[in-house]
Order: structure tokens, then sequence, then C-alpha cells
């Protein structure tokens, strides 16, 4: 592997991609001790950028990365800036930017399906939403340049919105003049005519972007459609289905994309309209699903990767002059730095000049080798290789742990070796108290190598345990309601060996699973599979309808294949749904409505903090008498006691009981909880 390039304080491992924007790269952050964390590192140095007026608007807006802090907004590590080049990196996605989705998407000719689209627009519209609520230097957070280049889709299934700290800088250059096509589409006809951000600016962007991932086409410019975008909304058609826009999604479109004065206010609502949007209309994608799409469609990509990121592990570094310095020179000392390639773009008219505390490289300029200096070179090797695996690694085995504790101990013992056989004197000549102190380093290093080992371990454990457990709930059930059906119908239980044969030609049926992402999934008959069988169980720990990723098949939406005919019963026999069954929104099903709902309890503690306005997302499981009988928080909390006011709320509403085909049912609501602070 190449040694990678140089660029401040990070270490460019691997560029991922350049577009309007600039380039962006997998890199990592170096730090005394060597690399300390793996990032991704935007840097804006696109066609037409001015960086150092760039640089000059967002320079002082580092705190908003500390404030903003969201499961669907990037987390900030550093905003700055080497000789001309502004950059803001990011703890590491690993995924593709939604530009770069749109674009394999229509290259593979694999459309987006609907509910994917809305999904990834209702969480960018949930990451502007947590920012407008947050409060930075008494200021709303508002973006102001949601574009696909700033989104991101990790390869897991989320999505999460960068360049807050950025887009007024980038806003303020459009309004100056400079434009680019790729990006002219996404924002509000209001930006290039250098009006003030308002909360609506937004809106127009997440309309565009929704537009564009629903039916595969670009929005054109504001006026450049015959009739408008009206008319351009009323004749489009669904990507995937070839089907126009549903009534709901094309009148959120309409709302979206008009004059400021007429378009939704902000965010907030933009994003408490969708979801609603999306429950009433029956959408139930969910990250597992997304993630299948995004395997499927960047599985090349995807597996090059793991292999560069297990490459990347192994990785021996020369002797920084950083690393110099922390190892053995006083502070304060040190020569000029020699000039570095980076290897990046450089914008037009800039010459090459050195980074700003940048760390240079110089075989010619390197002072004599020292046993300290070698001691800390080794140290830093082994820290890359376990921070590599830490950040990088996937597998929990003894036998990849094994090979990463060789992989480091070994660059470590080769760093030292050569250490020892540059120095003047040699390996004999090495001072006693350095041998000692290369030992106790040694045995940190390792005791910090087996903590990240045991951690990671651990957690991979407890995934995989939650996985199983909400697998075993969800089959035992579907077990139990099949006796119950059976014994209904007046039919035995089949034998075990029924059932195996059963299993066998459901699995042998399942469909392939390139095909199971491109289509909607259809909806279970009754007569053919019990409710419970079509009832994905709401994730707990995120807040999704839809199973908790237990297999490819059931998160995709795929249908069971009917019973075999020997167990099947007569048709005027066949088991209907039963009082209490737990289902889920399809054909014959009515859902719960509400009775009624006491009123929300503001919350001392924050009456006495801040007296701040609070929206908590809740959902419910109603049962067939209309009472709730389980009430969990969606999302992060809230704090300052509104999340336990709002459950208090939701634990007492009372409800009309769902439906099915006539029948009173268990099934799961959302509520959304307003709190307002209270007047005087």
């Amino acid at each position: 592997m190449n040694i990678p390039e140089e660029f401040g304080n990070y270490l460019l491992l691997k560029k991922l991609r350049e577009d309007a924007l600039g380039e962006t790269f997998r890199a990592g952050k170096v730090g005394k001790d060597g690399i300390e964390q793996v990032v991704l590192l935007r840097v804006f140095n696109g066609q037409g950028i001015n960086g150092e007026k760039l640089w000059q608007k967002i320079s002082g807006r580092a705190a908003i990365q500390q404030a903003l802090r969201s499961p669907n907004i990037g987390s900030g590590v550093d905003l700055g800036k080497v000789r001309s080049y502004p950059y803001a990196a990011y703890d590491y996605i690993s995924g593709k930017s939604l530009h770069t989705l749109l674009a394999q998407s229509a290259a593979k000719r694999v459309p987006i399906p609907a509910d994917h689209a809305l999904l990834i627009s209702e969480r960018l519209a949930l990451a502007l939403a947590a920012a407008y609520e947050t409060r930075v230097h008494d200021e709303r957070v508002l973006h102001g340049f949601v574009v696909p280049h700033l989104a991101m889709v990790s390869n897991e299934g989320e999505t999460r919105l960068l360049g807050f700290e950025v887009a007024a800088g980038l806003r303020e250059l459009w309004t100056d003049g400079w434009h680019h096509e790729e990006l002219q589409p996404y924002l509000s006809p209001e930006s290039a005519g250098g009006g003030a951000l308002t909360r609506s600016d937004d809106v127009y962007s997440l309309g565009a972007i929704l537009y564009e991932l629903l039916t595969g086409e670009r929005l054109p410019a504001a006026g450049a459609a015959p009739g408008g975008f009206p008319a351009l909304i009323d004749g489009a058609l669904l990507a995937g289905e070839g089907t126009p826009l549903p009534q709901s999604i094309a009148g959120l479109l309409k709302k979206s994309l008009v004059p400021r004065e007429q378009r939704v206010p902000d965010a907030v609502t933009w994003h408490k309209t969708i979801s609603k949007l999306m429950i009433e209309g029956h959408y139930s994608s969910t990250t597992f699903n997304l993630a299948f799409y995004m395997h499927n469609l960047f599985r090349d990509e995807i597996d090059r990767e793991s292999q560069e990121m297990e490459a990347e592990k192994k990785l021996e570094l020369p002797a920084y002059s950083a690393l110099r310095t922390a190892a053995a020179a006083p502070a304060g000392a040190g020569a000029a730095a020699a000039p570095i390639h980076s290897g990046m773009r450089e914008p037009a008219g800039v010459r090459e000049a050195t980074f700003p505390g940048t760390m240079a490289r110089s075989a010619t300029t390197a002072p004599p080798s020292k046993n300290p200096l070698w001691i800390g070179i080794a140290a830093a090797v082994v820290l890359l290789a376990v921070g590599g695996y830490f950040l990088f690694g996937r597998s929990s085995s003894g036998g990849a742990q094994g090979a990463a504790k060789g992989a480091a101990a070994a660059a470590a013992n080769r760093a030292a070796a050569a250490g020892a056989a540059g120095s003047p004197a040699g390996a004999a000549s090495a001072p006693a108290s350095a041998g000692g102190d290369a030992a106790a380093r040694e045995t940190a290093l390792q005791a910090q190598i087996q903590q990240m080992f045991e951690a990671r371990s651990k957690e991979m454990e407890a995934k995989l345990k939650t996985q199983y457990d909400d697998r075993i709930k969800q089959l035992q059930q579907k077990l139990d309601e099949s006796h119950r059906a059976a014994a209904a119908a007046g039919q035995e239980r089949p034998k075990p060996e029924r059932q195996a044969a059963a299993a066998d030609k459901a699995e042998s049926a399942e469909p392939a699973a390139s095909t199971l992402t491109s289509k909607k999934p259809e909806p279970v008959p009754a007569a053919a599979a019990s409710p419970s069988a079509a009832s994905p169980q709401p994730n707990t720990a995120t807040g999704e309808r839809g199973a908790a990723a237990s297999t490819a098949a059931a998160a995709s939406g795929a249908t069971a294949p009917p019973p075999s005919p020997a167990s099947q019963p007569d048709a005027g026999t066949r088991p209907q749904v039963q009082v209490g069954d737990l289902v889920q929104p399809g054909p014959g099903v009515a859902a719960p409505k509400l009775l009624s709902r006491p009123e929300a309890r503001y919350p001392a503690a924050a009456r006495r903090m801040n007296n701040r306005a609070a929206d908590v997302n809740i959902k419910v499981l109603v049962d067939e008498r209309g009472q709730v009988l389980q009430a969990d928080e969606m999302g992060e909390r809230v704090g300052l006691g509104f999340d336990e006011a709002a459950l208090e709320v939701a634990r007492r509403t009372i409800y009309n009981p769902a439906t099915k085909d006539g029948v009173k049912v268990k099934m799961w609501a959302y509520m959304h909880i307003t709190f307002k602070p209270p007047a005087g």
C-alpha cells in the first residue's frame, strides 16, 4: 500500500469521491500517540469555491458541531483549514452520499422504492427538526444548503445530514455568484436572489430531494417546467412502479415547491406531515430494508472497502515530524517543514505551500536517530494497527483478534529493530532506562489492546443476543397463534415432521434477495396466513415499524407460502382473525381512533431550566378494549422530564380499538405530544 498523504493533522487513507463541493476522504486523525480516530474528511475545494472567503464565514461555527448530537446528523469532529482548503471532519460513516446513491440507482436502472425514498426524506427532515430545536449563541440552528452531496446513507441503512457548520458560508458564496448545475435544483429560488435565510428554505430542498428519490428525475430549475411545478408533479410517475404519485405525496410536494409565502413553514412541520403520511399510507420501510438495498446496489464497492480497511490495519507509518516532536524534540524546536504533495486538487491561482501545522515528511532533513524516537514510533504503529481494527473491524472471533494483535506486535518489533539499526551506536549502546521505558510501554499497550478486544466482543454479543431474543419471541407468538387457529377450526395440531416439511417448503419457495428490495410488500390475505404472521413487531430500540432484522425475506416483506395440502383446512373452515390478535396496517384493518387524551403536563424541571418547547414521539400498543398496554419513546430522549410526562399522557389515553374485518384487535399506533411553556 502507498504511504498515505498528509493533510494538516490527518493522513489521507483513501479518496472516496469528488463532487461539486470538493473531495471526500477516509482519513486518520493523528495525535501524539499515532492515529487516534478515523474520520470522514470533507474538503471544500470544489471548482470555483473561494476557500479563503468560505473560511472567513465558517471559522467561528465550530460550536455548532459540538452542539448538534442526533442520530440523523453527522457527528462533528473538527472544523479547520489547511492552506486555502476549508474542511469539516465527522465520525466515519461507512456508506455513500445521497448524490452517489441517486447516480448509482440511475446507472444500474434499479429505482429507489417509494418506501425507501420516504424513509430517507423523513430522516433528513428529522435531522433539520432536531437542529432547529437546538440553540447556539441563543439562535436556533438552520441549515440553508441541503443538497444530496451533504447527506449520507450508511451501509446499515441510517441517514445522516452533514454540513450545518459550513452551510451558511456556502450559501453566501452562492449568493455572490458561485453556482454549479449539480446543486441548483435543490436550493430555493430565494437563495440565489440574496434573500436572508428563513425556516422554509430547507423545506424547498426537502421537496426537491423527495421528488428525485421518487421519480428518478432531477427537478428542473424553477420556471423551466411548462405549467410550473404543480403540472410537473401531477404528471410524474413513481420510478419503481410506473404509476402516478399518490395524492398525499403529490400534495406534500406541491406545498414544498412553491414561493416562500405559500410553502410549508418549517422542517418541523414538514417532518410531522411526512410521518403522518407514511403511517396512513401504510409505507413500511425500515433501516434494515434500506441496508439490504444498499448492499445489493453497492456490493462490489462494499467488499472492496472491507479489503482496503483490512490492508490499512497493517499499514506501517514512517517517522513523521509530529511523532518526532512528541517523542524527542523540545517544545518550539525544529526547522521549517518541507513542502508536502497532498495529491489534492489545487484551486486556480494557488501555488504549492507547506501546510500550517502539518507533519512534514523529509528524509534529508530528519534529525539523527534516537532511541526515544523509535520507541515513540513503535507505540504509534501499534496504536495505528489497533485503532484501525477497532474502528473498521466487524468480526469479534478469537482468530481475528489474535491476527490483529500479532500484526500490531510484529509492526512494533520491526519499528524497534529499525530504530536500533539506525542509531549511531547500535543496539548495544541503548541506555538501560530506555529499555525499561520500552518494556513498560509495551505492557501498557498490550493491556489497552486487550481492553479494546473485550469491549468489542461484549458489544457484538449483546447485539446478537438482542436479535435472537426478538426473533424467538416472534416465532413463539406465531406458533401459539397457529395452535389457536387450528383449535378454533377443529383441526389437530400438525405433527413435528409435518411442521419441518412445511418449513423446508417455505425456505425453498423464498424469492431471490435481489427481487425483495425492488417491490413493495404485498399484504397477506387473512385466509392464507394468521394475523401474527403478517404483523412485524415495532423495534423498540429504534422506534421503527417492522421486524428487528431477523431474516432478509421477513424484513423485506416477503409473504409465507400457503400451508401444505395435508395440513390446510377446508375452504369453509379456514382460521379467521381472533379478538385480541396483533395486526399491522393492511386490507380490512381500521386503525385505532383517539377518543380522549389527558392534557400534557409541562415538567417542573423544564420550567426551572429554560421554559422551552419540546416535541416527543411515542408509539403505543392499543388493545382490543382501546386501552394502552405499552408505551415506548421513539428516537432520542428530550430530557428535563419531557419524556416521562409524554409517557404518562400516552398510558392514560383512550382509543376506539382497531378492527380487522370487523373484529377488535391489538395494534400499534403513534402519538406526537407537544409541550409549550406555560404562559407567564
